[in-house]
């Protein structure tokens, strides 16, 4: 789930305030050139995903399911 695109300043805060209403699901800031992103959960299905964005729409209205392929890359 991406809940932010756009500068690092409003990224840490968007996390930030993800992290203090959300412990279910990992959150983390990537970079992509010159921007960063927040991105909230890694599930490993549609449902579960889609369980999630409702759960978080309600705090971050923007945020929307990314696409199979642009996920967060395994570690």
């Amino acid at each position: 789930i991406q809940l932010y695109y756009g500068n690092l300043n409003k990224a840490n805060s968007v996390l930030g305030n993800y992290k203090n209403k959300y412990t279910k699901w990992p959150a983390s800031i990537e970079y992509e050139t010159p921007n960063y992103k927040v991105w909230a959960g890694n599930f490993t299905s549609r449902i579960e995903a889609d369980r999630a964005l409702l759960e978080v729409q309600k705090n971050f209205p923007t945020a929307f399911i990314l696409k199979p392929g642009k996920n967060k890359k395994d570690s």
